[in-house]
């Protein structure tokens, strides 16, 4: 089953700028970021901190839980990619049911 690659957040944050014709460096001040900060999250090299969820929701209109969903989804897909979890047991009890239980 081919896996789904969730793209980085800032790829909206490029989308943006292009859409809108909007300069990196106005939309840095506008956040109250640094533009480096912010052409670095565009960028892919760093994450969507909470602090920056929450400035984009009110500086673009997307919401703060999707900018943090977009992340977490990200984050994830490349811990998958990296993380050898071959020599890890499944404990008893701790299978598919455990959720149906809690």
């Amino acid at each position: 089953m081919a896996m789904f690659n969730p793209p980085h957040p800032g790829g909206l944050i490029t989308e943006y700028l292009e859409d809108y014709n909007v300069s990196l460096r106005s939309l840095a001040k506008s956040l109250g970021v640094s533009p480096a900060a912010l052409s670095k999250l565009a960028a892919g090299k760093t994450s969507v901190s909470a602090e920056m969820a929450v400035r984009l929701e009110a500086g673009l209109g997307i919401s703060a839980r999707l900018w943090l969903a977009m992340q977490a989804a990200c984050d994830l897909n490349k811990a998958r990619e990296v993380t050898d979890v071959s020599h890890v047991v499944l404990h008893p009890g701790q299978g598919p049911d455990l959720a149906a239980k809690v």
